[in-house]
């Protein structure tokens, strides 16, 4: 337990100290820094404070998924197509909403076991404003696709996972959803050009 507490305090002083030493320009050109600097001065996050995940409740959950039907009816192939090609059992696929709601997720039995108390579930909220730093909320905050390595995620307890989202549009060129490729795997490049190759 007394490690654990320690390498929390530690990944929260390195956040502290990057964003603090950071110039406008070095913001400009980093993601993860500009993520992070999001998440402390803007949402008002702390990465000391451990992360209790938000789940919408199910009316909610299902409402949204109704607004989003067709795009999880499009995606819903997809990501199993792409799962069976990632062959990584500890991996999930993962569509959310513009909010950062997962509404539909494709993945092992067991994983998804592990990761359900994270949050990382349909009905999980992944904006940065709520879980910090990741794939997901990171993807929609700067509408581009990114790579969030373990110990970039803004709360330690997130930092298992690698994550690769990209945006997915609509017709109209606006962002409807976030495609995520959410792994324990170190494989982050791969799944991010899965995901571009998908899209």
């Amino acid at each position: 337990m007394g490690m654990l507490l320690r390498e929390s305090d530690r990944h929260a002083e390195r956040i502290m100290a990057m964003v603090q030493s950071a110039t406008a320009d070095d913001q400009g050109n980093d993601a993860i820094t500009r993520s992070w600097s999001r998440c402390l001065n803007e949402y008002r996050l702390h990465p000391h404070r451990p992360h209790k995940p938000t789940i919408i409740e199910s009316a909610a959950l299902e409402d949204r998924c109704e607004r989003k039907a067709d795009v999880i009816d499009c995606a819903r192939y997809e990501m199993t197509t792409l799962y069976q090609q990632l062959a990584d059992a500890d991996s999930a696929v993962v569509l959310t909403d513009t909010d950062g709601v997962i509404i539909h997720i494709v993945s092992s039995p067991a994983f998804a076991a592990e990761v359900a108390p994270l949050g990382l579930r349909t009905g999980g909220v992944w904006s940065e404003a709520e879980a910090g730093t990741n794939g997901m909320g990171t993807c929609i905050a700067s509408a581009a696709p990114v790579a969030i390595r373990r110990e970039d995620h803004f709360f330690s307890q997130f930092s298992q996972l690698t994550c690769s989202a990209v945006p997915v549009y609509d017709p109209s060129g606006e962002i409807a959803a976030v495609l995520d490729v959410s792994s324990r795997s170190r494989h982050m490049q791969q799944h991010l050009g899965d995901l571009k190759e998908i899209l």
